[in-house]
Protein backbone atom coordinates (compact mmCIF):
# COMPACT_ATOMS: atom_id res chain seq x y z
CA UNK A 1 0.00 0.00 0.00
CA UNK A 2 2.68 2.61 0.60
CA UNK A 3 4.27 1.76 -3.14
CA UNK A 4 0.55 2.68 -4.47
CA UNK A 5 0.31 5.89 -2.02
CA UNK A 6 3.61 7.55 -3.23
CA UNK A 7 2.71 6.96 -6.66
CA UNK A 8 -0.86 8.01 -6.03
CA UNK A 9 0.30 11.15 -4.74
CA UNK A 10 3.39 11.86 -6.79
CA UNK A 11 1.43 11.37 -10.33
CA UNK A 12 -2.17 12.60 -9.16
CA UNK A 13 -4.14 9.51 -10.34
CA UNK A 14 -5.85 10.19 -7.20
CA UNK A 15 -7.99 7.92 -5.23
CA UNK A 16 -11.81 9.51 -4.67
CA UNK A 17 -12.34 8.72 -1.17
CA UNK A 18 -15.69 8.50 0.82
CA UNK A 19 -17.73 9.09 4.36
CA UNK A 20 -19.10 7.38 6.76
CA UNK A 21 -21.61 8.93 7.89
CA UNK A 22 -23.86 12.16 5.78
CA UNK A 23 -21.67 15.45 5.71
CA UNK A 24 -21.56 19.02 4.45
CA UNK A 25 -20.07 20.01 1.51
CA UNK A 26 -19.28 23.11 0.15
CA UNK A 27 -20.24 24.33 -3.11
CA UNK A 28 -18.04 27.56 -4.32
CA UNK A 29 -20.51 29.41 -6.63
CA UNK A 30 -18.89 32.09 -9.14
CA UNK A 31 -15.42 31.60 -6.86
CA UNK A 32 -16.85 32.78 -3.64
CA UNK A 33 -18.51 30.72 -0.96
CA UNK A 34 -22.20 29.68 -1.28
CA UNK A 35 -24.42 28.37 0.87
CA UNK A 36 -23.44 24.58 2.66
CA UNK A 37 -25.14 21.63 1.03
CA UNK A 38 -25.47 18.65 2.50
CA UNK A 39 -24.15 15.89 0.78
CA UNK A 40 -25.88 12.55 0.58
CA UNK A 41 -23.82 9.63 1.07
CA UNK A 42 -24.65 7.04 -1.91
CA UNK A 43 -23.19 3.69 -0.30
CA UNK A 44 -20.42 2.59 1.76
CA UNK A 45 -17.22 0.65 1.23
CA UNK A 46 -13.38 0.47 1.50
CA UNK A 47 -10.88 2.65 -0.55
CA UNK A 48 -13.92 3.31 -3.38
CA UNK A 49 -13.80 6.42 -5.83
CA UNK A 50 -14.07 7.40 -9.33
CA UNK A 51 -17.62 6.49 -9.89
CA UNK A 52 -18.73 6.18 -13.86
CA UNK A 53 -22.47 6.56 -14.20
CA UNK A 54 -25.11 6.28 -17.14
CA UNK A 55 -28.47 5.22 -17.89
CA UNK A 56 -29.10 1.51 -17.89
CA UNK A 57 -29.24 0.24 -21.45
CA UNK A 58 -31.76 -2.67 -20.60
CA UNK A 59 -33.88 -1.01 -18.45
CA UNK A 60 -34.85 1.59 -16.02
CA UNK A 61 -32.23 3.10 -13.36
CA UNK A 62 -28.73 3.62 -13.50
CA UNK A 63 -25.85 1.53 -13.34
CA UNK A 64 -22.43 2.62 -11.97
CA UNK A 65 -18.71 1.65 -12.48
CA UNK A 66 -16.08 2.78 -10.02
CA UNK A 67 -12.77 1.61 -8.62
CA UNK A 68 -11.01 0.30 -4.79
CA UNK A 69 -11.07 -2.27 -2.90
CA UNK A 70 -14.06 -4.17 -0.97
CA UNK A 71 -12.43 -6.09 1.92
CA UNK A 72 -8.80 -6.07 3.65
CA UNK A 73 -9.04 -10.20 3.19
CA UNK A 74 -8.49 -9.01 -0.63
CA UNK A 75 -6.21 -6.53 0.29
CA UNK A 76 -4.17 -8.96 2.19
CA UNK A 77 -4.69 -11.50 -0.49
CA UNK A 78 -2.86 -8.62 -3.27
CA UNK A 79 -5.88 -7.74 -4.68
CA UNK A 80 -5.71 -3.92 -4.90
CA UNK A 81 -7.61 -1.84 -6.84
CA UNK A 82 -10.72 -3.62 -8.69
CA UNK A 83 -12.98 -1.98 -11.13
CA UNK A 84 -17.11 -3.01 -9.59
CA UNK A 85 -20.26 -2.40 -10.71
CA UNK A 86 -23.39 -1.87 -8.96
CA UNK A 87 -26.69 -0.41 -10.16
CA UNK A 88 -29.59 1.31 -9.00
CA UNK A 89 -33.71 2.65 -9.72
CA UNK A 90 -32.51 5.98 -9.11
CA UNK A 91 -29.40 8.76 -9.42
CA UNK A 92 -29.03 8.71 -5.83
CA UNK A 93 -29.49 5.15 -4.77
CA UNK A 94 -30.60 2.80 -3.27
CA UNK A 95 -27.35 0.98 -4.82
CA UNK A 96 -27.00 -2.66 -5.13
CA UNK A 97 -24.40 -4.86 -3.71
CA UNK A 98 -21.41 -4.74 -6.28
CA UNK A 99 -20.23 -7.41 -8.70
CA UNK A 100 -16.30 -7.64 -9.37
CA UNK A 101 -15.82 -6.51 -13.20
CA UNK A 102 -12.33 -6.44 -13.65
CA UNK A 103 -9.03 -7.39 -11.72
CA UNK A 104 -5.59 -6.84 -12.11
CA UNK A 105 -4.98 -9.82 -12.65
CA UNK A 106 -7.08 -9.79 -15.91
CA UNK A 107 -5.12 -7.40 -17.68
CA UNK A 108 -1.23 -7.64 -17.60
CA UNK A 109 1.45 -9.32 -16.09
CA UNK A 110 2.80 -5.97 -14.83
CA UNK A 111 -0.49 -4.47 -13.89
CA UNK A 112 -1.17 -4.05 -9.96
CA UNK A 113 -4.63 -2.13 -9.49
CA UNK A 114 -7.25 -0.66 -11.85
CA UNK A 115 -9.34 1.85 -11.88
CA UNK A 116 -10.74 5.26 -13.20
CA UNK A 117 -13.80 3.43 -15.62
CA UNK A 118 -15.10 5.38 -18.60
CA UNK A 119 -18.06 4.15 -20.24
CA UNK A 120 -19.81 4.48 -23.47
CA UNK A 121 -22.22 2.17 -25.35
CA UNK A 122 -23.77 1.41 -28.62
CA UNK A 123 -26.59 -0.74 -29.92
CA UNK A 124 -25.87 -3.56 -32.02
CA UNK A 125 -28.54 -5.10 -33.70
CA UNK A 126 -30.78 -6.19 -30.70
CA UNK A 127 -27.83 -6.16 -28.21
CA UNK A 128 -25.34 -3.15 -27.03
CA UNK A 129 -21.84 -3.06 -26.71
CA UNK A 130 -20.54 -1.82 -23.87
CA UNK A 131 -16.55 -0.57 -24.50
CA UNK A 132 -14.43 0.88 -21.03
CA UNK A 133 -11.57 2.69 -21.13
CA UNK A 134 -9.64 2.98 -17.37
CA UNK A 135 -6.71 3.55 -15.65
CA UNK A 136 -4.20 0.61 -15.07
CA UNK A 137 -1.55 1.16 -12.86
CA UNK A 138 2.10 -1.27 -13.70
CA UNK A 139 4.72 -2.05 -11.83
CA UNK A 140 7.61 -3.52 -13.78
CA UNK A 141 10.84 -1.40 -13.94
CA UNK A 142 9.59 1.74 -11.72
CA UNK A 143 5.71 2.64 -11.48
CA UNK A 144 3.47 4.12 -14.14
CA UNK A 145 0.29 4.63 -15.39
CA UNK A 146 -1.48 3.72 -18.35
CA UNK A 147 -4.57 4.04 -20.43
CA UNK A 148 -6.33 0.87 -21.60
CA UNK A 149 -9.80 -0.41 -22.67
CA UNK A 150 -11.76 -3.15 -22.92
CA UNK A 151 -15.25 -4.12 -24.17
CA UNK A 152 -17.85 -6.20 -23.02
CA UNK A 153 -21.79 -7.59 -24.01
CA UNK A 154 -23.35 -6.85 -20.54
CA UNK A 155 -21.48 -4.19 -19.11
CA UNK A 156 -20.37 -6.79 -16.53
CA UNK A 157 -18.18 -9.69 -18.12
CA UNK A 158 -15.11 -7.32 -19.82
CA UNK A 159 -12.70 -8.82 -22.64
CA UNK A 160 -10.15 -7.65 -25.41
CA UNK A 161 -8.05 -5.53 -23.39
CA UNK A 162 -6.01 -3.15 -25.31
CA UNK A 163 -3.59 -0.52 -24.23
CA UNK A 164 -3.70 2.84 -25.79
CA UNK A 165 -0.73 3.60 -26.56
CA UNK A 166 0.78 6.83 -26.60
CA UNK A 167 3.51 9.12 -28.72
CA UNK A 168 3.49 12.24 -26.92
CA UNK A 169 6.06 12.59 -23.30
CA UNK A 170 2.91 13.73 -21.52
CA UNK A 171 0.79 10.57 -22.35
CA UNK A 172 3.75 8.03 -20.94
CA UNK A 173 1.73 8.40 -17.54
CA UNK A 174 -1.96 9.17 -18.36
CA UNK A 175 -4.79 8.20 -15.92
CA UNK A 176 -8.00 8.65 -15.17
CA UNK A 177 -9.89 8.84 -18.85
CA UNK A 178 -12.90 11.13 -19.33
CA UNK A 179 -14.57 8.94 -23.08
CA UNK A 180 -16.98 10.86 -25.53
CA UNK A 181 -18.32 8.64 -28.13
CA UNK A 182 -18.21 10.11 -31.53
CA UNK A 183 -20.90 9.66 -33.82
CA UNK A 184 -19.39 9.06 -36.95
CA UNK A 185 -15.69 9.03 -38.78
CA UNK A 186 -12.51 7.59 -38.26
CA UNK A 187 -12.31 9.28 -34.74
CA UNK A 188 -14.80 6.62 -32.53
CA UNK A 189 -14.16 8.43 -28.89
CA UNK A 190 -12.59 11.37 -27.66
CA UNK A 191 -10.59 10.53 -24.69
CA UNK A 192 -9.63 12.79 -21.77
CA UNK A 193 -6.96 12.27 -19.53
CA UNK A 194 -4.81 13.64 -17.09
CA UNK A 195 -1.32 13.94 -17.27
CA UNK A 196 1.73 15.40 -15.45
CA UNK A 197 -0.77 18.33 -13.87
CA UNK A 198 -2.44 19.34 -17.30
CA UNK A 199 -5.54 17.48 -19.08
CA UNK A 200 -4.63 15.62 -22.47
CA UNK A 201 -7.20 14.61 -25.12
CA UNK A 202 -6.88 12.19 -27.13
CA UNK A 203 -8.93 10.84 -30.61
CA UNK A 204 -9.02 7.23 -30.93
CA UNK A 205 -10.08 5.21 -33.66
CA UNK A 206 -12.87 2.19 -34.01
CA UNK A 207 -10.22 -0.11 -32.86
CA UNK A 208 -8.98 1.70 -30.15
CA UNK A 209 -6.12 2.82 -31.06
CA UNK A 210 -4.34 6.30 -30.98
CA UNK A 211 -5.15 8.56 -34.05
CA UNK A 212 -3.85 12.28 -32.53
CA UNK A 213 -2.82 13.37 -28.71
CA UNK A 214 -2.50 16.94 -27.74
CA UNK A 215 -2.95 19.23 -24.66
CA UNK A 216 -6.29 20.35 -24.03
CA UNK A 217 -5.94 22.45 -20.88
CA UNK A 218 -3.21 23.84 -18.97
CA UNK A 219 -4.87 25.55 -16.44
CA UNK A 220 -2.86 28.71 -14.76
CA UNK A 221 0.48 27.54 -15.14
CA UNK A 222 -0.06 26.92 -10.74
CA UNK A 223 -2.50 24.45 -10.94
CA UNK A 224 -1.73 20.60 -11.02
CA UNK A 225 -5.40 19.41 -12.45
CA UNK A 226 -6.18 15.71 -12.54
CA UNK A 227 -9.23 13.33 -13.20
CA UNK A 228 -11.11 15.19 -16.03
CA UNK A 229 -14.88 14.64 -16.79
CA UNK A 230 -16.08 16.22 -19.68
CA UNK A 231 -19.66 16.24 -20.96
CA UNK A 232 -21.97 18.34 -23.41
CA UNK A 233 -24.97 20.29 -22.38
CA UNK A 234 -27.58 22.27 -24.12
CA UNK A 235 -24.94 23.98 -26.22
CA UNK A 236 -21.62 24.25 -23.76
CA UNK A 237 -19.24 21.63 -22.64
CA UNK A 238 -18.25 21.28 -19.48
CA UNK A 239 -15.24 20.04 -17.79
CA UNK A 240 -14.83 18.92 -14.35
CA UNK A 241 -11.27 17.92 -12.54
CA UNK A 242 -9.22 18.03 -9.83
CA UNK A 243 -6.68 20.85 -8.32
CA UNK A 244 -4.33 19.52 -6.41
CA UNK A 245 -4.34 22.70 -3.85
CA UNK A 246 -0.65 23.98 -2.83
CA UNK A 247 -1.80 25.71 0.77
CA UNK A 248 0.29 24.86 3.40
CA UNK A 249 1.50 21.12 3.42
CA UNK A 250 -1.52 20.03 2.42
CA UNK A 251 -0.27 17.11 -0.03
CA UNK A 252 -3.28 15.34 0.12
CA UNK A 253 -5.56 18.46 -1.02
CA UNK A 254 -7.54 18.11 -3.76
CA UNK A 255 -10.63 20.65 -4.69
CA UNK A 256 -13.17 20.33 -7.97
CA UNK A 257 -12.88 23.04 -10.46
CA UNK A 258 -14.21 23.52 -13.94
CA UNK A 259 -14.39 25.04 -16.93
CA UNK A 260 -16.97 25.21 -19.82
CA UNK A 261 -16.84 26.32 -23.51
CA UNK A 262 -18.39 26.12 -26.56
CA UNK A 263 -15.87 23.80 -27.99
CA UNK A 264 -15.43 20.69 -26.81
CA UNK A 265 -11.39 21.05 -28.00
CA UNK A 266 -10.62 24.75 -27.42
CA UNK A 267 -10.43 25.14 -23.79
CA UNK A 268 -6.90 27.17 -23.59
CA UNK A 269 -7.86 30.37 -23.11
CA UNK A 270 -10.58 29.97 -20.52
CA UNK A 271 -10.28 30.33 -16.68
CA UNK A 272 -11.63 27.77 -14.38
CA UNK A 273 -13.24 28.66 -11.13
CA UNK A 274 -13.78 26.02 -7.59
CA UNK A 275 -17.15 24.22 -7.54
CA UNK A 276 -16.05 22.11 -4.06
CA UNK A 277 -14.00 23.10 -1.88
CA UNK A 278 -12.52 21.18 1.34
CA UNK A 279 -11.08 23.15 4.17
CA UNK A 280 -8.19 20.49 4.54
CA UNK A 281 -9.09 19.80 8.16
CA UNK A 282 -12.17 18.24 8.81
CA UNK A 283 -12.56 16.81 4.97
CA UNK A 284 -9.31 16.62 3.42
CA UNK A 285 -10.30 16.29 -0.21
CA UNK A 286 -13.00 15.82 -2.72
CA UNK A 287 -11.80 13.96 -5.52
CA UNK A 288 -12.06 12.14 -8.83
CA UNK A 289 -15.35 14.22 -9.92
CA UNK A 290 -18.52 12.74 -12.16
CA UNK A 291 -20.90 14.54 -13.76
CA UNK A 292 -24.20 13.26 -14.60
CA UNK A 293 -26.67 16.02 -16.26
CA UNK A 294 -30.16 15.37 -14.93
CA UNK A 295 -31.84 18.30 -17.35
CA UNK A 296 -29.69 21.07 -19.44
CA UNK A 297 -30.03 22.84 -15.77
CA UNK A 298 -29.78 20.18 -13.50
CA UNK A 299 -25.75 18.39 -12.97
CA UNK A 300 -24.98 15.52 -9.93
CA UNK A 301 -22.09 15.71 -8.96
CA UNK A 302 -20.35 12.28 -7.43
CA UNK A 303 -17.09 12.05 -5.47
CA UNK A 304 -15.16 11.00 -2.98
CA UNK A 305 -14.51 12.47 0.30
CA UNK A 306 -10.96 11.91 1.85
CA UNK A 307 -11.51 12.27 5.52
CA UNK A 308 -8.85 12.43 8.41
CA UNK A 309 -6.88 9.34 9.48
CA UNK A 310 -6.18 8.33 12.56
CA UNK A 311 -4.50 10.73 14.14
CA UNK A 312 -6.50 13.30 12.80
CA UNK A 313 -4.22 14.57 10.11
CA UNK A 314 -4.77 14.75 6.29
CA UNK A 315 -2.01 12.76 4.97
CA UNK A 316 -3.77 9.55 3.36
CA UNK A 317 -5.64 9.45 0.10
CA UNK A 318 -6.93 5.58 0.99
CA UNK A 319 -9.32 6.84 3.95
CA UNK A 320 -12.11 6.37 1.47
CA UNK A 321 -15.63 4.89 3.01
CA UNK A 322 -18.43 5.75 0.84
CA UNK A 323 -19.40 7.81 -2.02
CA UNK A 324 -21.19 11.15 -2.33
CA UNK A 325 -23.44 13.37 -4.38
CA UNK A 326 -23.09 16.82 -4.16
CA UNK A 327 -25.48 19.56 -4.45
CA UNK A 328 -26.24 21.25 -7.81
CA UNK A 329 -24.02 24.71 -8.27
CA UNK A 330 -25.61 27.26 -10.56
CA UNK A 331 -23.36 27.18 -14.10
CA UNK A 332 -23.45 30.20 -16.95
CA UNK A 333 -21.27 30.09 -19.42
CA UNK A 334 -18.89 32.67 -19.60
CA UNK A 335 -19.39 36.24 -21.33
CA UNK A 336 -17.83 36.45 -24.78
CA UNK A 337 -14.43 38.34 -25.26
CA UNK A 338 -13.95 39.57 -28.65
CA UNK A 339 -10.68 40.94 -30.23
CA UNK A 340 -10.99 44.67 -31.61
CA UNK A 341 -12.86 45.22 -34.48
CA UNK A 342 -11.20 45.01 -38.36
CA UNK A 343 -12.50 46.59 -41.23
CA UNK A 344 -13.26 43.84 -43.86
CA UNK A 345 -10.84 44.37 -46.69
CA UNK A 346 -13.16 44.32 -49.50
CA UNK A 347 -12.94 41.98 -52.78
CA UNK A 348 -14.09 43.55 -55.83
CA UNK A 349 -17.85 44.12 -56.78
CA UNK A 350 -19.50 40.90 -57.43
CA UNK A 351 -17.67 38.50 -56.36
CA UNK A 352 -18.42 38.01 -52.86
CA UNK A 353 -20.54 34.87 -52.89
CA UNK A 354 -21.24 34.22 -48.62
CA UNK A 355 -21.12 35.27 -45.74
CA UNK A 356 -21.08 33.76 -42.30
CA UNK A 357 -21.15 35.23 -38.69
CA UNK A 358 -19.85 34.89 -35.86
CA UNK A 359 -20.41 34.46 -32.24
CA UNK A 360 -22.72 36.97 -30.42
CA UNK A 361 -23.39 38.91 -33.44
CA UNK A 362 -19.54 40.47 -32.95
CA UNK A 363 -18.79 40.44 -37.07
CA UNK A 364 -18.86 38.35 -39.69
CA UNK A 365 -16.43 36.61 -42.59
CA UNK A 366 -17.05 36.93 -46.35
CA UNK A 367 -15.63 34.58 -49.24
CA UNK A 368 -14.92 35.29 -52.86
CA UNK A 369 -15.63 32.58 -55.25
CA UNK A 370 -12.30 32.05 -55.57
CA UNK A 371 -11.79 30.70 -52.03
CA UNK A 372 -10.06 34.17 -49.94
CA UNK A 373 -11.85 34.87 -47.31
CA UNK A 374 -11.64 38.12 -44.90
CA UNK A 375 -12.76 38.73 -41.50
CA UNK A 376 -14.80 41.65 -40.53
CA UNK A 377 -15.99 42.99 -37.14
CA UNK A 378 -14.90 41.62 -34.01
CA UNK A 379 -14.43 38.04 -35.13
CA UNK A 380 -10.92 36.27 -35.21
CA UNK A 381 -8.56 36.74 -38.09
CA UNK A 382 -8.86 33.92 -40.93
CA UNK A 383 -8.75 30.69 -40.13
CA UNK A 384 -7.33 30.00 -43.34
CA UNK A 385 -8.15 30.37 -47.22
CA UNK A 386 -7.43 28.72 -50.42
CA UNK A 387 -4.36 29.31 -51.66
CA UNK A 388 -5.38 29.20 -55.39
CA UNK A 389 -8.91 29.42 -57.31
CA UNK A 390 -10.44 26.14 -56.83
CA UNK A 391 -11.86 23.54 -60.08
CA UNK A 392 -14.91 25.22 -59.23
CA UNK A 393 -16.04 28.21 -58.06
CA UNK A 394 -17.26 28.91 -54.11
CA UNK A 395 -20.43 29.28 -53.45
CA UNK A 396 -20.70 29.77 -49.76
CA UNK A 397 -19.18 29.76 -46.15
CA UNK A 398 -20.86 28.16 -42.84
CA UNK A 399 -19.11 29.31 -39.37
CA UNK A 400 -18.47 26.40 -36.86
CA UNK A 401 -21.06 27.03 -33.44
CA UNK A 402 -18.21 27.94 -31.66
CA UNK A 403 -16.99 30.01 -34.72
CA UNK A 404 -13.18 28.73 -34.40
CA UNK A 405 -13.33 27.51 -38.03
CA UNK A 406 -15.60 27.59 -41.48
CA UNK A 407 -16.07 25.60 -44.29
CA UNK A 408 -16.17 26.51 -47.92
CA UNK A 409 -18.47 24.64 -50.12
CA UNK A 410 -18.15 24.70 -53.75
CA UNK A 411 -20.42 24.87 -56.66
CA UNK A 412 -19.43 20.93 -57.33
CA UNK A 413 -19.80 19.97 -53.91
CA UNK A 414 -16.14 20.19 -52.94
CA UNK A 415 -15.81 20.95 -49.08
CA UNK A 416 -12.74 22.97 -47.61
CA UNK A 417 -12.44 22.67 -43.54
CA UNK A 418 -10.26 25.27 -41.65
CA UNK A 419 -9.64 26.26 -37.74
CA UNK A 420 -11.84 23.15 -35.61
CA UNK A 421 -14.29 22.66 -38.87
CA UNK A 422 -13.92 19.22 -39.39
CA UNK A 423 -13.56 17.17 -42.72
CA UNK A 424 -16.90 14.56 -43.27
CA UNK A 425 -17.10 14.33 -46.63
CA UNK A 426 -17.91 15.74 -50.00
CA UNK A 427 -19.67 15.48 -53.48
CA UNK A 428 -16.21 15.04 -55.48
CA UNK A 429 -14.51 12.51 -52.73
CA UNK A 430 -17.46 10.13 -52.75
CA UNK A 431 -17.77 10.31 -56.46
CA UNK A 432 -20.65 12.00 -57.35
CA UNK A 433 -21.70 15.21 -59.89
CA UNK A 434 -24.49 16.78 -58.98
CA UNK A 435 -27.32 17.17 -61.36
CA UNK A 436 -27.70 20.62 -60.56
CA UNK A 437 -25.13 23.23 -59.18
CA UNK A 438 -24.63 23.49 -55.15
CA UNK A 439 -25.56 26.85 -53.58
CA UNK A 440 -25.14 26.43 -49.88
CA UNK A 441 -24.51 24.91 -47.00
CA UNK A 442 -25.57 24.54 -42.98
CA UNK A 443 -23.64 22.62 -40.12
CA UNK A 444 -25.23 20.98 -37.04
CA UNK A 445 -25.51 21.99 -33.91
CA UNK A 446 -22.35 20.72 -32.96
CA UNK A 447 -20.38 21.00 -35.80
CA UNK A 448 -20.00 17.31 -36.72
CA UNK A 449 -21.85 17.42 -39.80
CA UNK A 450 -23.28 19.62 -42.63
CA UNK A 451 -26.24 19.45 -45.65
CA UNK A 452 -25.49 20.62 -48.92
CA UNK A 453 -28.04 22.05 -50.59
CA UNK A 454 -28.48 22.32 -54.61
CA UNK A 455 -30.41 24.93 -56.51
CA UNK A 456 -33.20 22.52 -56.89
CA UNK A 457 -33.20 21.74 -53.30
CA UNK A 458 -31.61 18.34 -53.44
CA UNK A 459 -29.67 17.81 -50.24
CA UNK A 460 -26.60 15.81 -49.26
CA UNK A 461 -26.08 15.09 -45.65
CA UNK A 462 -22.54 14.63 -44.37
CA UNK A 463 -21.04 13.52 -40.86
CA UNK A 464 -24.33 13.48 -38.31
CA UNK A 465 -26.33 15.66 -40.40
CA UNK A 466 -29.92 13.94 -40.53
CA UNK A 467 -31.48 13.69 -43.93
CA UNK A 468 -35.40 15.35 -43.12
CA UNK A 469 -36.03 16.10 -46.79
CA UNK A 470 -35.78 17.75 -50.27
CA UNK A 471 -37.22 19.52 -53.45
CA UNK A 472 -35.08 17.83 -55.47
CA UNK A 473 -38.56 15.73 -57.10
CA UNK A 474 -40.19 18.55 -56.95
CA UNK A 475 -40.60 21.28 -60.19
CA UNK A 476 -39.39 24.63 -58.39
CA UNK A 477 -40.70 27.96 -60.12
CA UNK A 478 -37.38 29.31 -58.77
CA UNK A 479 -34.20 27.85 -57.89
CA UNK A 480 -33.12 27.45 -54.16
CA UNK A 481 -30.44 29.95 -53.49
CA UNK A 482 -29.69 29.04 -49.88
CA UNK A 483 -30.77 27.19 -46.79
CA UNK A 484 -30.01 27.46 -42.66
CA UNK A 485 -31.11 24.47 -40.25
CA UNK A 486 -33.02 24.58 -37.15
CA UNK A 487 -30.75 25.56 -33.51
CA UNK A 488 -31.82 21.68 -32.56
CA UNK A 489 -30.56 20.42 -36.01
CA UNK A 490 -34.00 18.56 -36.26
CA UNK A 491 -34.91 20.58 -39.53
CA UNK A 492 -34.10 23.13 -42.33
CA UNK A 493 -35.05 25.99 -44.32
CA UNK A 494 -34.38 26.45 -48.16
CA UNK A 495 -35.35 30.13 -49.63
CA UNK A 496 -35.41 30.42 -53.52
CA UNK A 497 -34.75 33.41 -55.60
CA UNK A 498 -38.42 34.78 -55.68
CA UNK A 499 -38.57 34.49 -51.50
CA UNK A 500 -40.15 31.15 -51.68
CA UNK A 501 -39.65 29.24 -48.87
CA UNK A 502 -39.70 25.68 -47.96
CA UNK A 503 -39.73 24.06 -43.94
CA UNK A 504 -38.41 20.20 -43.40
CA UNK A 505 -38.52 18.75 -39.85
CA UNK A 506 -38.88 20.60 -37.43
CA UNK A 507 -38.54 24.19 -38.73
CA UNK A 508 -41.81 25.98 -38.80
CA UNK A 509 -43.23 27.11 -41.92
CA UNK A 510 -44.33 31.17 -41.19
CA UNK A 511 -44.67 32.89 -44.62
CA UNK A 512 -42.68 33.88 -47.80
CA UNK A 513 -42.24 36.28 -50.15
CA UNK A 514 -42.85 34.55 -53.08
Amino acid sequence: MGKRLRVLIEVISVAATMLVVPSVGQLVTSGSAGAAAADPQQFTGHDIYAPDIIPNPNGQGYVMWYGGWQTQQAVNAGQLDTIFQRTSPTPNGPWSNPTTDILSSQVAAAASEVNDPSVSVVSVGTSYLYTMFFTVLSCGVGCNNQVWSATSGDGNHWASFKQLVFTDAYGLDASSPSVLLEPSGAQRWTVYYGADCVIGVASVDANRDLLTSSIAYRGSGSQCMSNPDVFQSGSRWYMFFNVQETIASDATRFNVWQINSASATDWSPLTSTPVIQEDGVQRCSALTPFVLPVTPNQFNIYYGLVLPGTYGQCTDLTNSTSIMLAGNPPLSPPSPVYPPAQSCVGFPTGSVTGMAPGLGDAGYWIVNAAGQVDACGSVANSYGELPSAPPSPIVGITATPDGHGYWLVGRDGSVYAFGDAGFYGSLPSAGVTPSHPLVGMAATPDGRGYWLVASDGGIFSFGNAPFHGSTGSLGLNRPIVGMEASPSGAGYRFVADDGGVFSFGSSQFYGSAA
